[in-house]
């Protein structure tokens, strides 16, 4: 677990706006070149990494294995008299949460802001019951305008301050843990593997504009895989969520889901090997698209069969989301698993 968190704490230490996500990239290219069992490391025109493993043996089966890297955050809109800035989401992020929240503006240089809003006593009756909208909060830098001016400029991205902590046990709290933990997980279950015997070429895939878009889909394009592992964090159970959701804990183990958007085959395959290696898992089911890059790789040319595995995650898209060290251990074991699997079909 150590070596687990290890990996997660330096994954999630660099920004990674969707968008601006190069010293992410730089982090994981840096950590993929140091292992020297990769063929091939290459960057997309995207942004997104591939890195490959081949196995050497002829008409060898590619399996590709996605996990996005960019995170949610905002861009500067506006940069307003007294030094505050208006921004704009980038990807889904709920306005209530973000007053008094500490955010790194990444400029020339980064700075340090605070989200704000018009105080109560300062509001109009009857303006407190509105419902809140992000147009309605400032980020305020603390400097002036003209200062400001000479460090960001309208486009700058911005993105929650925080850092990666233990809690009791094996829980850990933490800022871009959507989907750095799957990466970290991506990372741990290519040390299970022995390219030495492995029976299947393998791609490993850090994609950008998962919160955006969908990039992942011209990484698939580009590779056309046999099949396609995609790993993402997903809403865990808390109190006051709706009863279909109490069958995601966190703690739990590693969520394997259905969904039409999934193969059947490879989701049934997928639980077999769990049951049969004692993975601790649970399952859970998407009637329809599962906000994934699954939906992009599994129709990227002539369609792509996908399996997704996805870690139980609470207070998704703030700066303080909590997820369980085993949980992350037991998708890297699945995912290894799951390609020797592949390997012996």
């Amino acid at each position: 677990m150590d070596k687990l968190y290890e990996i997660i704490e330096k994954l999630t230490s660099v920004p990674g706006v969707s968008g601006f996500e190069h010293a992410a990239f730089a982090a994981v290219r840096e950590f993929l070149a140091s292992t020297e069992i990769f063929d091939e490391i290459y960057t997309t025109p995207v942004s997104s990494i591939c890195a490959l493993m081949r196995c050497g043996k002829k008409n060898a089966p590619l399996v590709m294995c996605d996990a996005h890297l960019d995170t949610v955050g905002f861009l500067v809109t506006e940069i307003c008299e007294g030094g505050f800035l208006r921004v704009a989401p980038v990807g889904g992020i709920a306005p209530k949460i973000l007053q008094a929240s500490v955010v790194n503006i990444y400029g020339k240089r980064t700075i340090t802001g605070v989200f704000g809003s018009k105080p109560p006593h300062l509001q109009a009756p009857g303006e407190a019951e509105k419902k809140t909208e992000i147009s309605d909060l400032f980020i305020d830098t603390g400097t002036s305008v003209e200062r400001l001016k000479e460090i960001i400029r309208v486009g700058t991205p911005v993105g929650f301050r925080g850092k990666t902590e233990k809690l009791l046990g094996t829980r850990v709290v933490g800022t871009y843990l959507d989907d750095r933990l799957c990466a970290a997980a991506t990372i741990r279950a290519l040390m299970m593997l022995d390219k030495k015997q492995l029976g299947c070429d393998v791609a490993f895939s850090f994609s950008a504009r998962e919160e955006t878009g969908n990039a992942a889909a011209t990484v698939a394009f580009g590779l056309e895989p046999d099949m396609a592992i995609v790993s993402d964090v997903t809403n865990a159970f808390v109190p006051g969520a709706h009863k279909s959701r109490e069958g995601v804990k966190v703690g739990n183990g590693v969520d394997i889901c259905y969904s039409p958007m999934t193969s059947r085959r490879l989701t049934d395959l997928a639980v077999k090997t769990a049951k049969e290696n004692g993975v601790k898992y649970q399952l859970s089911a998407s009637p329809g698209r599962t906000g994934t890059n699954t939906e992009g790789i599994s129709s990227a040319r002539g369609a792509i069969p996908s399996v997704l595995f996805s870690i139980p995650l609470k207070n998704m898209h703030t700066a303080s989301e909590i997820c369980d060290l085993k949980d992350v251990y037991e998708t890297a074991r699945l995912i290894s698993l799951f390609i020797k699997e592949t390997e012996a079909r």
